[in-house]
């Protein structure tokens, strides 16, 4: 590949066989012929730009927009969290995207993580067929399509220093599992929807989030499926609203056969024009029976909500640096409906500062309420994208 700019560059500047010299036109109109062709070389050995494809992040997304054969990528954050109960400073995530464009119809696409520095994962690894006319289908290891975070959780795409907590714990982000299914886009709607491994209720534990229950498709238990979907809608100019759900019954015991039904959904919405962002998300999740899983819960049903703003100071300079101070308000409830003060506030005040679209800087502070305590929560972080 490197060697094709050079031939080209000989190709263009060399006299012809009669032996003429090329007029000034001529060699501007070769210049910029050059100039195109080394563009799309570069491009096509970088995987492409930044975007978001079929509901990846941008860096995941590059396979999409590759020359067929391997295709690289990645991102990592490092966080430090300054608490009451102590400081930390984590080498959070380190992360290989490794993929192949078979041709204009078939893609795999994997992610590898480090978690920690010492933990190794694999977030997803899928083969997608896309036929060209606004299907397309999707096999393997996979990010169940909720939220915001979940399938969009690479740096760049937020602001906070670490993910909101609503898609933490209700929304448990990052939530992958093995299945399969479709997705398309028509109009202005696009939409997925995956049958998948579920929860295992012999270790969720619902007073806590839905975190524990994930099996992160390693030889995950099958008994009983579920079934994920989402649809979104950007009908109108810098607007994005949309929900998603899942649905499956978490008992994967072999022997007993108390229902354990699970239930989550969310709907989101999204105003992201010129220097301007506002984003919102609800979610709910529903346990039956939760007071008989292993982990008993109070309460069968959980919820949590957040909206946020920010507003980059220079979105006018053009030249793809950004600096946007945001506020986040943020509420969950683990243990709906009982007598106890059970709900969490937490309000969140953050500067985002991204010298390129790949590189970010973060920090911010956050106030927790709780039962009328007050933690507070300083978090700085800094990510990238390649």
């Amino acid at each position: 590949m490197k060697i094709l700019p050079f031939t080209f560059l000989f190709a263009l500047f060399s006299p012809n066989l009669q032996g003429q010299e090329p007029s000034n036109n001529e060699l501007s109109r070769r210049i910029d012929l050059l100039a195109e062709q080394v563009e799309n070389i570069g491009i096509q050995e970088s995987g492409g730009a930044v975007g978001s494809v079929l509901g990846m992040g941008p860096a995941a997304s590059k396979v999409y927009s590759a020359a067929p054969g391997i295709s690289f990528g990645g991102y990592g954050e490092m966080l430090y969290t300054g608490k009451d109960a102590g400081n930390t400073w984590d080498f959070y995530r380190a992360i290989l995207y490794a993929g192949y464009r078979f041709d204009d119809n078939w893609v795999f696409n994997s992610e590898i993580e480090f978690e920690h520095v010492d933990e190794v994962k694999l977030e997803f690894a899928y083969l997608d067929y896309n036929d060209g006319g606004g299907m397309g289908y999707r096999m393997g290891h996979m990010l169940v399509p909720m939220g915001w975070i979940n399938e969009l959780h690479e740096p760049t795409t937020f602001w906070s220093a670490n993910r909101p907590e609503v898609e933490r714990k209700i929304l448990p982000s990052t939530w992958h599992e093995n299945g399969v299914g479709a997705y398309g886009e028509q109009g202005d709607f696009s939409w997925r929807l995956y049958v998948m491994n579920g929860f295992d209720a012999a270790d969720l534990d619902p007073s806590d989030g839905m975190r524990s229950g994930r099996q992160a498709g390693h030889k995950a238990k099958a008994e009983n499926l579920a079934l994920s979907g989402r649809l979104d809608w950007t009908g109108a100019q810098g607007w994005t609203v949309g929900g998603s759900f899942y649905s499956g019954d978490s008992n994967q015991s072999t022997s007993d056969t108390t229902d354990f039904g699970t239930t989550l959904y969310d709907i989101h919405m999204q105003y992201d024009r010129g220097p301007l962002r506002l984003r919102g998300l609800y979610a709910t999740a529903e346990v039956n029976n939760a007071d008989l899983l292993a982990n008993s819960s109070d309460s069968d049903s959980l919820k949590g909500w957040y909206a946020e703003a920010g507003y980059d100071l220079w979105a006018n300079r053009g030249n793809g640096t950004s600096l946007t101070p945001f506020v986040r308000k943020e509420m969950l409830d683990y243990l709906v409906d009982t007598a106890a003060d059970t709900e969490r506030d937490r309000t969140t005040f953050g500067l985002a500062y991204q010298p390129s679209d790949r590189v970010i800087f973060k920090a911010n502070t956050t106030t927790e309420e709780y039962q009328g305590t007050e933690t507070d929560i300083l978090e700085v972080s800094v990510g990238y994208i390649f």
